[in-house]
C-alpha cells in the first residue's frame, strides 16, 4: 500500500524566490489558496515499487486506489491554478492514459497537448517492447487567456563533424533569423522531445532520488509562464523544477516528504545561506495564518537544515546548469 506521511507540514527552506516544505502534498495543498499559482508542474511517483530510501513512503498500491489518489491531488492542482494557468504532469504512458481520460472530462480545464519524451535507458526486457517514452500531459485552466511562449532548442548537429543532422528543405531559410554566433538556428520545440537523456547519466546522482533532467521542467516553465509568475511542484524530488524556475526569474513553491535531496541541490547551486523573509508574491498564494505561522516557527527554532545537508557529488555539474540552458523563448 502507498503510505503517505501524517507528520505536520514544516517549512525547511526559504530563498529570495521560493519556499520548500517537508510535507505530504495533500497537506500542503490544503493551505494554498484557490486561483493563486500560474503553473503546476509535477513528476509523481509511478507506483512501480521503487525504493525511495524513506520509511514513510512505499511506492506500491492497487491500481484503482493509485488512480483515486492521483485524482485527489490533480483536483487540488486545478483548484489552486489561476485562470489561464498551466498544468503539466510528467508520467508514464500507462498512467497518462487514465489521467488524461479523467482530465478531459473536467470542465475547468482545456487539453493542449501530450508531449512525448524519448528517455531510453537500461536494457531491453524479454517479451516486451523496450520502454523509451515518457509523456507530459499539458492542460490550461479556463477563464482567462492561457500563457504560451514559443520555446526553441538548438538545431542538432553531428558530435564528430558538426554538420546539421536534419534536412529542413525549403524551410531552412526561415530559421536564419534565429541563428546563433556559430550559424546554427534555434528550432521551435514540438510535441516530441528526442534531445533527451535520463538524469541518472549524471553518475554521482543517488538512484533513490526522483530527479528529472533540468530541461524537462525548464521547457514547460518557459512555455507556460511569465517572469515573476509562481510555479508549484508538489513532488519536489531532486528539485529540478525549482532550479529551473529560479534560473528563469519565476517564484516557486515545493514540497516532499523527504526534503534532503532538494536541499542538497539548493546548497550546491545557491549556497547555504537562506533568505530571511518569504517573498511577498509567494506569501499571497497561502492562507495567511498558515504561512505566517510557518515562518515564525522556523525563525524561533532557528531551523536551517540546508547548512548541514550533504552536497551532491555532482555539484559542479549542477553549478554549470545554473548558467546554461538548452531552451530559449524566441518569438515565432
Amino acid at each position: 500500500m502507498l503510505a503517505l506521511s501524517t507528520k505536520k507540514t514544516s517549512l525547511v527552506y526559504m530563498s529570495g524566490r521560493g519556499v520548500y516544505f517537508k510535507a505530504d502534498c495533500l497537506e500542503l495543498l490544503k493551505n494554498i489558496q484557490s486561483n493563486s499559482v500560474s503553473l503546476c508542474f509535477t513528476d509523481p511517483p509511478f507506483n512501480l515499487g521503487k525504493f525511495y530510501a524513506n520509511p514513510e513512503f512505499d511506492d506500491i498500491w492497487e491500481e484503482a486506489k493509485y488512480n483515486d489518489w492521483c485524482r485527489t491531488w490533480l483536483s487540488e492542482l486545478i483548484r489552486v491554478l489561476k485562470p489561464g494557468g498551466t498544468l503539466a504532469i510528467y508520467c508514464l504512458p500507462k498512467w497518462g492514459i487514465d489521467m488524461g481520460s479523467w482530465l478531459n472530462r473536467r470542465p475547468e480545464i482545456t487539453y493542449r497537448s501530450m508531449i512525448a519524451i524519448k528517455m531510453k535507458n537500461g536494457f531491453p526486457i524479454r517479451g516486451r517492447l523496450h520502454p523509451a517514452v515518457y509523456s507530459i500531459l499539458y492542460y490550461t485552466k479556463n477563464g482567462a487567456k492561457p500563457t504560451f511562449n514559443v520555446v526553441r532548442h538548438r538545431m542538432p548537429v553531428c558530435r564528430k563533424c558538426g554538420a546539421e543532422m536534419r534536412d529542413y528543405g525549403g524551410y531552412r531559410k526561415k530559421f536564419k533569423k534565429y541563428e546563433d554566433e556559430n550559424g546554427l538556428p534555434w528550432i521551435q520545440v514540438s510535441d516530441f522531445w528526442e534531445d533527451t537523456h535520463p538524469a541518472r547519466q549524471h553518475k554521482a546522482r543517488k538512484n533513490t532520488v526522483n530527479e528529472l533532467p533540468l530541461f524537462v521542467p525548464e521547457r514547460m516553465i518557459l512555455m507556460g509562464s511569465k517572469k515573476d509568475d509562481v510555479v508549484l511542484d508538489i513532488f519536489g524530488g531532486g528539485a529540478s523544477t525549482f532550479h529551473a524556475a529560479q534560473m528563469h526569474d519565476r517564484y516557486w513553491i515545493g514540497c516532499d516528504i523527504d526534503p534532503e535531496p532538494a536541499l542538497g541541490r539548493f546548497a550546491s547551486v545557491w549556497g547555504r545561506e537562506e533568505a530571511t523573509e518569504i517573498p511577498q508574491k509567494v506569501r499571497e498564494c497561502f492562507e495567511p495564518s498558515f504561512i505566517g505561522a510557518q515562518q515564525e516557527v522556523k525563525k524561533e527554532k532557528k531551523v536551517n537544515p540546508v547548512q548541514k545537508v550533504e552536497v551532491p557529488a555532482n555539484g559542479e555539474l549542477l553549478l554549470r546548469y545554473n548558467v546554461e540552458s538548452k531552451s530559449k523563448v524566441l518569438g515565432f
